[in-house]
């Protein structure tokens, strides 16, 4: 049920009539920490590139599935001007924005390159895929948590 609602949502996101910042929500007195946070990417594909685009992706979440991730969505669209609509859960919510990254290389990456044979390996293909894409936006959206009774 979660996943369709987010499914909705990042759909949602892909209407072009929906205003960027939507202030008639009555979310101004609710705490940050009560919604669970996203990065969501509205891909479109190079003409004739979806499918390996797709199989570079079956690869991405084998790595997630090795590191115990099961909370990335990604929506293969049938209608519209976006291809693939992509949602990450944020695991430390908004409050992870705030921070810059690490230097080096981080649990993900370490583990796609183990799988893909090597650091070079993994660079060819994260540059393959970006060379897929033939225009991504990259959005920040939320779910709100069910009310407390």
């Amino acid at each position: 049920m979660r996943k369709l609602i987010l499914a909705a949502a990042a759909i949602g996101l892909a209407v072009p009539a929906v205003p960027a910042f939507a202030d008639d929500h009555e979310e101004a007195d609710r705490p940050l920490a009560e919604v669970d946070w996203y990065r969501i990417n509205m891909i479109k594909w190079k003409h004739g590139k979806g499918d390996r685009a797709h199989e570079i992706i079956d690869m991405f979440e084998k790595v997630d599935a090795a590191l115990g991730r099961n909370d990335v969505i990604d929506l293969h669209m049938n209608t519209g001007e976006w291809n693939s609509i992509v949602a990450f859960k944020m695991k430390d919510g908004i409050q992870g924005m705030a921070y810059q990254r690490a230097q080096g290389p981080d649990e993900w990456d370490v583990e796609f390159a183990r799988q893909v044979g090597g650091e070079d390996k993994a660079k060819e293909l994260t540059a393959e895929f970006d060379s897929l894409i033939a225009e991504e936006q990259r959005h920040i959206g939320h779910i709100d948590h069910p009310p407390k009774s």
